[in-house]
């Protein structure tokens, strides 16, 4: 059974567990647009709904839960381990694999929970799509002795590379933190 409720301070809330609402959150934490609270404010709305608010002191609680949520209830990649997908950026590549390994249309699918969603990810075929674009990402280039095929690989592997997210300039932080000290938020870049 997939979690459809989350306990906070001793109380039960429902949540959105819709795997479009958790891509949602991604796009939300990875928005460089938005500030750190809006971000949470944004997390907040999109599982708990509009009609839940928390305090501030309940704010590292609930990015906590939200958090392992999104995780699905596992740990974080330890840094030694090389990322080799993104939610966002393969999301139509996803899409395709499920619909070719498992014939699911997810644009006609009404809900999927967002646990299922990962287990349909997890259970794809090395020939899928995706599969491949991951398997390609992690293949080491000095395994291959012929150079133009050596070559071939790496210019393939730049182009389907995870993107990394931007980080901010020194000069991005202070305005940030000028900003901050202004609406009284908090900077936590």
């Amino acid at each position: 059974m997939y979690p459809t409720k989350m306990e906070i301070n001793g109380k039960i809330y429902n949540i959105n567990t819709d795997y479009r609402v958790a891509l949602a959150c991604f796009r939300a934490i990875q928005d460089d647009e938005i500030t750190e609270l809006e971000k949470y404010y944004a997390l907040e709305t999109l599982i708990f709904g509009k009609d839940v608010c928390f305090n501030m002191e309940e704010k590292p609680i609930v990015i906590e839960k939200i958090i392992k949520y999104l995780r699905c209830g596992r740990e974080e990649n330890t840094p030694t381990e090389e990322i080799d997908y993104d939610y966002l950026q393969d999301e139509i590549d996803t899409r395709t694999s499920i619909r070719q390994c498992y014939h699911i249309n997810l644009n006609e699918m009404k809900y999927l929970h967002w646990y299922e969603y990962n287990e349909l990810i997890s259970g794809l075929t090395e020939d899928s799509l995706i599969s491949q674009i991951r398997e390609i990402r992690n293949k080491d280039p000095q395994e291959i002795q012929d150079e133009k095929e050596r070559t071939k690989l790496i210019e393939l592997q730049k182009r389907i590379a995870i993107k990394k997210k931007h980080k901010k300039t020194e000069q991005e932080k202070e305005l940030d933190e000028f900003w901050d000290k202004i609406i009284g938020g908090e900077n936590n870049d």
